[in-house]
């Protein structure tokens, strides 16, 4: 009787034990991320937000876009295109670069290539 008590709660201990440790709650998360972080996104790993914004800054400057400092983890790009100004808050957060929306228009897209390319060197 003794033995079948010993097997019985070793057996559920170890099926306890195993559905724990299949939880993604309970796995190493190597790339966390939120809801609120969109889908273009650029990843930074574990570089600084001073290294990120700087790269944010050449990035602009090389695509002639106008900057402005806005926060310590954040800046105003500006540029005016066919007589019309386009103007776009570049965050860093959560390890990532991300604008206040969607990047649409080929001059937010060569922009975040240069971004990129910044970010490479």
């Amino acid at each position: 009787m003794n033995k079948i008590l010993n097997l019985a709660l070793i057996s559920t201990l170890a099926l306890v034990l195993s559905a724990g440790c299949t939880s993604k709650k309970m796995g190493a998360q190597i790339d966390e991320t939120d809801e609120s972080t969109v889908k273009t996104a650029i990843y930074i790993g574990n570089l600084s937000n001073e290294k990120a914004i700087e790269a944010v800054k050449e990035a602009a400057k090389k695509t002639n876009w106008r900057v402005t400092e806005f926060k310590s983890n954040a800046v105003i790009v500006e540029k005016a295109v066919n007589g019309e100004t386009i103007s776009r808050t570049i965050k860093v957060y959560n390890k990532h670069i991300s604008g206040d929306d969607e990047a649409s228009g080929d001059e937010l897209k060569e922009l975040r290539k240069a971004i990129v390319e910044e970010l490479q060197k």
